[in-house]
């Protein structure tokens, strides 16, 4: 049985460290993901396994499972895609982190807590699932999934999961890192699981394209419009370009492909969520801002101050305030917090509680 009680090890003993070697061995491989639930899985008592890719702009897409019946996965595909309460927590809040399926409670994202459960749970015969939510690229996370099938996990197992999480995050990093690395030694990206084959396109930090899969050049020569869309591009918000979204990730300084730079990614554009509504709404109304009013817009939206809008654009306060009312009569709306309300796609948290 996985997890079973004889099973499993003590965080930081000699044999967690063990495993967390046979992690870092498998790092840029097919092997990684599997490693990486193993080292969650022997800590915490359970009965099945998933991984799941999560993304604000596509369905959940399930990359792994393990004691997982065939005809339950079919029905999580089939069904319980668009009711999944970690997909719509995620399009949200883009939280990473530990959850548990047993503290969400009433509705999140539009989803109906008990509703999901029923479509989900009665038919998979799990009471409870602990999750792992990890950072990776495209703005999207890889969740690892531990399913029990009777009773809830109990506190000192989330706070178990808590205490793994940097370990895990932190090899989840790195293997994105290592994956990259080899991209720009091989020249293609490879079938990596936790990345996925997508057009994707990475430029340095001079706006230098350093990498791009063929699926993106084929894109581009098919809906020139994406350069067009591009160049609007500023901070992290996707625009709506040639049927697809276009999606921005900033890799930090240490980041051994492109230091300082960005990857953009295209995601066939879905038109039922309230994210794509606000996207739309984003990208009209960017096409009436000046450059400068995109600027200000941009920093509004990340939650930055006046003041510090004033400094990083090296504008005096009133000049700032000015074109926020330009911003706000444009946009028909009356005040920043409205603003945020109608333009947002996501919310702004970053770690799961």
């Amino acid at each position: 049985m996985n997890g079973a009680a004889a099973d499993l090890v003590a965080f930081g003993s000699k044999e967690w460290f063990r495993r967390v070697g046979a992690a870092s061995a498998a790092l840029g491989t097919a092997r990684f993901l599997d490693a990486l639930i193993d080292l969650f899985g022997c800590l915490v008592r359970h009965e099945a396994r998933w991984i799941i890719r999560f993304s604000d702009t596509a369905p959940p897409e399930v990359m792994h499972t393990s004691r997982v019946p065939q005809p339950v996965v079919d029905h999580y595909k089939a069904i319980c895609v668009e009711f999944d309460p970690f997909a719509a927590h995620w399009r949200l809040y883009r939280e990473t982190g530990v959850r548990t399926l047993s503290q969400f409670s009433d509705t999140v994202g539009g989803v109906d807590i008990e509703a999901s459960r029923q479509a989900f749970c009665e038919v998979s015969n799990v009471s409870d699932e602990l999750v792992v939510l990890l950072t990776t690229v495209g703005q999207s996370s890889i969740g690892l999934f531990l399913d029990r099938w009777a009773g809830d996990f109990e506190e000192d197992e989330i706070a178990l999961a808590r205490k793994a999480f940097p370990v895990l995050n932190g090899l989840q990093k790195a293997h994105i890192g290592r994956v990259f690395d080899r991209m720009r030694f091989s020249g293609a990206i490879a079938e990596i699981e936790g990345l996925g084959v997508r057009p994707a396109l990475v430029q340095d930090r001079h706006g230098i394209t350093i990498f791009a899969t063929p699926s993106w050049q084929a894109a581009v020569s098919e809906h020139p419009e994406i350069l067009t869309a591009l160049r609007r591009m500023d901070g992290e918000h996707p625009v709506i370009a040639g049927g697809f979204v276009v999606s921005v990730e900033t890799f930090d300084k240490y980041f051994p492909l492109a230091p300082g730079g960005r990857m953009l990614s295209l995601t066939p554009r879905r038109r039922t969520s309230g994210a794509d509504d606000a996207v739309d709404r984003r990208e009209k109304l960017l096409e009436s801002l000046t450059a400068r009013e995109r600027d200000v817009f941009n920093l509004m939206m990340s939650g930055t101050s006046t003041s510090s809008i004033s400094k990083l654009l090296s504008l005096t306060k009133g000049t700032v305030k000015n074109y926020k009312l330009k911003i706000y009569k444009k946009s028909g709306t009356d005040s920043e917090r409205a603003l945020i309300q109608r333009y947002a796609e996501r919310g702004a948290h970053e770690t799961a509680s």
